[in-house]
């Protein structure tokens, strides 16, 4: 499969999760599927959500723990068909706090469905904008 159409698929994940649409991210990902995000899943202790079936509980746990979560996604590469990397920054407001950060992910796709996708730390997502920006 083309990088170009991997990089689409992840673009209509980024736009369902902003639009909270779990049938979207459901049709996008594969059974197998692993979101492994230690931000949000640290505050609930669940680091990793696997199974297509847990991205409800995966968007349930993002509304209980951020009242106001929106992913940026800036730039797009994808070094190789199956993997795209995303660098950008995250707005997220907890317990009236906002914070604006850096943020980069890394998803790993399938006969164009998702089947991984893990939020990188910080440091990686500085790497990964400063990159882009040369």
């Amino acid at each position: 499969m083309p990088t170009d159409d991997d990089i689409a698929i992840v673009k209509r994940a980024f736009a369902a999760f902003s639009a909270r649409d779990l049938v979207g991210l459901e049709a996008l990902t594969s059974e197998g599927l692993v979101v492994h995000n230690a931000v949000t899943g640290s505050a609930v202790g669940q680091k990793r959500y696997e199974g297509r079936d847990a991205l409800g509980r995966y968007l349930a746990d993002v509304d209980r723990v951020w009242e106001r979560l929106e992913l940026r996604p800036q730039t797009f590469h994808s070094p190789r068909p199956g993997e795209v990397l995303v660098a950008g920054s995250v707005l997220a407001e907890h317990q009236g706090n906002v914070r604006s950060a850096a943020a980069a992910w890394s998803w790993s796709l399938v006969d164009g469905l998702v089947v991984y996708v893990r939020v990188l730390p910080a440091a990686e997502a500085h790497r990964l904008l400063t990159l882009s920006a040369g």
